[in-house]
């Protein structure tokens, strides 16, 4: 069975609005609840769902025991309590991602006022790896099964998401017009692929840094590129910016892949390198230009970085 064959669940009770091929919209009838269900099918056995829901009673019971799935929902807007088939409870709220499996689903769930507006990927936990080595055209994805931490959980697994994971779920939210459906099916795998490493709401190994981090780094490196005379200190660099040194210090090397010292000195060392050719200044000029105090620490730099002394390199 693939999720596909879901559509006769939802048939049976909820009214379908829009009838695509990869797109369909069903309204809830008053069994299931009240509201509005958006359903994309990213590729074979991963669907994409947008809800809009006053009340909503799961329909997870009739999926048969043998289909293993993960749910990833996404909370828009708005509170639910969600009591599971084990009698586990779990609450989530704007900005909290739950994860559930096929054996957990919730028996119960209790919205606040307003209801909620939430988006769910769907995937067949069997059929995962083969979509994503399919899509990205690799055999990476093997060994232990994906997701194994989700199905192997006693309840819901809820936490706050990171900046990126609400980053892409929003851009889910406001999608092109044009070339909507690639956006979406890309859109969903950055998900998959952004909790792959998640436990228990924990990640390892993640790094994410917000736009007004990375402006604020970008500043501080012009400012380096732009004083080289300048011996400045990266407490005085933060400060320039306004931003924490440690902040600084761990998305500079993120974005550039070098440290601060080790950045200013390339820079310092490129512009020798420029200035060696063009002009006929002394070395101990050229230092002095380049933000050393003397000639002999500025050629013992020269040379830890590029095996020569400024000298050997100014003839060959």
């Amino acid at each position: 069975m693939t999720l596909v064959d879901a559509d006769e669940l939802f048939k049976k009770y909820m009214y379908i609005m829009c009838d695509k091929e990869s797109e369909k919209t069903y309204r809830l009838k008053s069994i299931a609840g009240e509201g509005i269900m958006r359903n994309y099918r990213i590729s074979h056995g991963i669907e994409l769902v947008y809800s809009e829901l006053e009340s909503y009673y799961p329909i997870v019971k009739d999926v048969p025991e043998s289909v293993e799935y993960i749910e990833i929902m996404y909370i828009v807007e708005g509170h639910a309590d969600f009591e599971m088939s084990n009698r586990r409870v779990a609450s989530a709220d704007k900005g909290d991602i739950c994860i559930f499996n096929s054996r957990i689903g919730a028996k119960k769930i209790f919205f606040g006022k307003g209801g909620i507006r939430c988006v769910s990927i769907v995937f067949l936990t069997d059929a995962l790896k083969d979509e994503l080595n399919r899509f990205f055209e690799t055999n990476k994805f093997k060994g232990e099964p994906l997701f194994e931490y989700a199905i192997k959980a006693d309840s819901c697994i809820c936490f706050a998401a990171n900046e990126m994971l609400k980053n892409i779920f929003a851009e889910m939210i406001m999608l092109p017009e044009e070339y909507s459906e690639y956006h979406r099916k890309l859109l969903a795998v950055r998900v998959i692929l952004g909790l792959l490493n998640i436990k228990n709401g924990k990640s390892s190994g993640y790094s994410y840094f917000s736009g007004d981090s990375s402006n604020k780094v970008h500043a501080a490196r012009k400012i380096l590129g732009e004083n080289l005379v300048s011996d400045i200190s990266i407490e005085e660099l933060a400060d320039k910016v306004e931003l924490n040194r440690t902040t600084l210090q761990r998305v500079f090397k993120q974005m550039y892949g070098v440290t601060i010292f080790e950045y200013r000195t390339q820079v310092r060392m490129q512009e020798a390198k420029n200035l060696l050719i063009e002009n006929e200044l002394s070395i101990t000029e050229i230092a002095g230009i380049c933000g050393y105090s003397n000639a002999s620490k500025f050629s013992a730099a020269f040379k830890k970085l590029f095996g020569v002394t400024p000298t050997e390199w100014k003839k060959n």
